[in-house]
């Protein structure tokens, strides 16, 4: 994806210069085969494959190309003095071209499955990934463009953003009672660790654009459901509509990663990000562009 073409933009000849260029992108992985397959050779002889035939059948190439690529790739297959498996590789940074390769790469898979009035959540997610790849690969770059840095980020945090809340809605309308997989997502995402703060309540004030009219909004575990999962009230009417299970998972993952934030600060020394509930995705925000009106969406 060229940086001037937005796939997200759907006038004509945006999809046609977009198109173009995932297909000139095509042409550069070609290009790039051997040297691919390479780097998959010695990722697969780091990992532990230390058999020169096996590698040969895998990748479908004579033994001789396994050799070549391995030594390419600084490693000497003959030497029997060679660490076991579980060595770890040689470092090598993450530059911008492969990152933006492959968002080329996957924003052609996706793109087919979005011509249509009604693109299922889960071809949404793979939307906005394919363009949060995109925009990785312009932080990576070496330009001194602070501006294109800083729009790059943005759009990062929406594009992730705008995933996780097309996951979170086809979660919700998963073929199984919502119950039962609401309370899946809330084992795998945990409301605290053992000997952590755990939030039981959130108070917001809404200011409602236009007037200096403000609502009180009220985040309370709900007596009703699985433990963790929250009900929310205030004095405005429109709030007090059922949830429905997209929101709760929205809740959830919200009110988590304001524990993890909190928590880090409570506990500084367990906060290293080597514990998996500290890792888990930040919070829902509003993407850069909107969403398709629901009555578009199945």
């Amino acid at each position: 994806m060229d940086s001037t073409v937005d796939p997200l933009d759907t006038q004509t000849e945006d999809v046609r210069g977009a198109a173009l260029t995932a297909l000139r992108g095509w042409a550069v992985r070609r290009d790039r085969l051997a040297a691919d397959r390479a780097d998959l050779m010695a990722a697969a002889w780091w990992a532990g494959t230390r058999t020169v035939a096996e590698l040969a059948r895998a990748a479908d190439v004579s033994r001789d190309t396994v050799y070549d690529d391995l030594r390419a790739r600084g490693v000497e297959p003959t030497d029997k003095t060679a660490e076991g498996a579980g060595a770890l590789p040689p470092y090598a940074p993450l530059t911008a071209e492969p990152v933006r390769e492959l968002a080329q790469h996957v924003w052609s898979l996706v793109r087919p499955a979005m011509l249509t009035e009604r693109p299922d959540w889960a071809t949404w997610a793979s939307w906005h990934l394919s363009i949060a790849l995109d925009r990785i690969g312009i932080l990576l770059e070496d330009s001194a463009d602070p501006d294109r840095k800083a729009d790059a980020g943005e759009s990062l945090l929406a594009q992730l953003a705008a995933a996780q809340e097309a996951a979170q809605r086809h979660w919700a309308e998963l073929d199984t009672p919502h119950k039962e997989h609401l309370t899946a997502f809330r084992t795998a995402v945990p409301v605290g660790g053992e000997g952590q703060a755990v939030i039981h309540g959130v108070d917001l004030t809404l200011g409602l654009s236009g007037s200096r009219e403000t609502s009180s909004v009220r985040f309370d575990p709900d007596p009703f459901e699985p433990a963790g999962w929250t009900a929310v009230s205030g004095d405005h009417p429109q709030l007090e509509s059922q949830l429905t299970a997209a929101d709760r998972l929205a809740i959830q993952t919200a009110v988590h990663t304001l524990g993890r934030l909190l928590n880090c600060r409570l506990y500084p020394d367990d906060s290293d990000g080597s514990d998996p509930a500290m890792s888990e995705p930040g919070p829902t925000v509003p993407p850069v562009r909107p969403w398709p009106s629901t009555d578009t969406q199945p």
